[in-house]
């Protein structure tokens, strides 16, 4: 038990600070190379002590194993926003700069008697990061400054609309490509969440045929923003004074600045929840599994408390799951699963976030600045996720895997504002892999996964200009496995 903490602790300084997820939202498709080989589908199909993640009454099945896996993810992301349609002269368009990340993961498994099996999964849960060196929002900024300042001073000086439209127009024709509102904290743009869970894992065999599980989830994340300067009237520090308010209602920047809304540096946080599990063979060839996770309930992230709703909350959702395997042949399974996530339920993410106005974003009605219980967010939303996955053992070396998945985009059309930070677009996944077993009590298992490219665009963004957000995904994933 004292390697395997040792093993735990190491896992744990090298996972968070890399995990770069967004699959199904920002939850990863699937947790270890057998899973992700299926698609995701081991609720009612466990393979390796990494099932802690999807089903830990599993766990039973497992016997006494380890696993190891590293896994190279890499998200192609892009975003872009339209002023043209202002009389800019360009197009504000980035991808996001950094592409590779290296997740590993961890999977023990012991049997205490026939009936009790302990362990523990490590994993890196999801994350989101985004690094765009060219300020999409800050450019796009200037643009609609220089439109409204040459609109509203067309106006002033008696102007028609359609001469002061005019007008505006030719000033924000004249901004040079590349230029930002010279604001604080307009430079390099992003975000970067990274979340681990560690599963202490106990299952009981109730029966030959059914089993229990529960596993304690001990959720560990780190996050950091830059680049989010040209949101500062949107924070209670700049609303706290009436000098700052007016400066904020004339499109000005405010007397008095959030220290708690970007560029702080990355903070972190921890919290708890709980993973329970059942596995039941129902019939000869069938198997059919169900898990449900809690909301993981964490601390806040002190140094963003006015950028998250809540002070900085951002808890894990709690997801279901249900699954089903069929043993079709002697060499053939296949696995389905549903799995739901409840994005919805935290604030941080699902909250509604800015809309268009003609002085640029502003708050909707019913929510509240950045940071409170009502604050503005991505707008997410609960999605449904369908996984397919066979697996074919080939002989006693041979086993290969293939899966595909879907899932809804959480990002609804008229919220791409903010997700420009957290472009989750991918619905359709596929996936494919093996496994050697060059010995009796060793495998060592290969996936890939393909997130096919999908976009999400708007006619009119918070911004009032057109905007889109688009993602797709390669991952390959190595593992090695011991029947101890």
């Amino acid at each position: 038990m004292k390697k395997l903490w040792i093993v735990c602790v190491s896992v744990f300084g090298t996972i968070l600070p890399s995990v770069g997820f967004a699959t199904t939202g920002y939850f990863a498709l699937g947790y270890g190379s057998k899973s992700m080989g299926m698609a995701g589908a081991v609720v009612a199909a466990p393979q390796d002590a990494l099932v802690g993640a999807a089903n830990p009454a599993g766990f039973s099945e497992l016997g006494h194993r380890t696993d190891f896996g590293l896994r190279l993810f890499s998200p192609i992301r892009e975003a872009e926003l339209d002023p043209r349609v202002l009389g800019g002269s360009f197009l504000v368009d980035r991808r996001s700069s950094r592409e590779s990340f290296f997740i590993p993961n961890f999977g023990y498994a012991r049997p205490v008697n026939d009936k009790i099996t302990v362990g523990v999964s490590i994993f890196g849960n999801g994350g989101l990061n985004t690094t765009y060196a060219r300020n999409i929002y800050d450019e796009t900024a200037a643009v609609l400054g220089a439109f409204q300042q040459g609109f509203q001073g067309a106006l002033a000086s008696g102007a028609s609309p359609a001469q002061a439209q005019a007008a505006g127009a030719q000033a924000a024709g004249s901004v040079p490509e590349g230029t930002g509102t010279g604001l604080p904290n307009t430079g390099r743009l992003g975000v970067d969440l990274a979340q681990l869970i560690i599963a202490p894992t106990l299952s009981y065999k109730l029966s030959e045929q059914h089993s229990v599980g529960v596993a304690p989830l001990i959720g560990i994340q780190a996050f950091e923003a830059t680049g989010l300067g040209n949101f500062q009237c949107f924070t209670q520090t700049a609303n706290s004074t009436a000098a700052s308010r007016q400066a904020c209602a004339t499109r000005g920047f405010p007397t008095v600045l959030s220290d708690k809304l970007t560029n702080n540096g990355k903070d972190w946080s921890a919290g708890l929840g709980v993973r329970v599990g059942w596995l039941g063979k129902v019939q000869p060839n069938l198997t059919l599994g169900a898990s449900a996770a809690s909301k993981i309930y964490m601390d806040e992230f002190d140094d963003y408390s006015e950028l998250f709703a809540e002070d900085g909350g951002f808890d894990i959702p709690a997801n279901v799951a249900i699954g089903a395997s069929l043993q079709a042949t002697p060499k053939l399974l296949i696995a389905l699963d549903y799995q739901r996530i409840f994005y919805g339920d935290v604030d941080s993410i699902s909250n509604t976030g800015p809309v268009a106005s003609p002085q640029g974003p502003t708050i909707p009605p019913g929510s509240g600045l950045l940071g409170t219980d009502n604050g503005l967010g991505f707008g997410w939303e609960d999605i449904n996720i369908v996984r397919l996955g066979l697996r074919y053992m080939h002989d006693s070396k041979w086993t290969f895997r293939g899966g595909v998945a879907y899932n809804e985009s959480p990002i609804p059309d008229s919220e791409l504002l903010f997700n420009i930070l957290a472009p989750a677009t991918p619905e359709w996944h596929v996936t494919a892999g093996f496994t050697y077993t060059p010995k009796p009590n060793m495998d060592i298992n290969f996936a890939y996964m393909h997130a096919f490219d999908a976009e999400q665009s708007a006619n009119v963004t918070a911004f009032g200009v057109p905007g889109a957000i688009s993602m797709y995904q390669n991952s390959v994933e190595f593992s090695i496995s011991f029947r101890l």
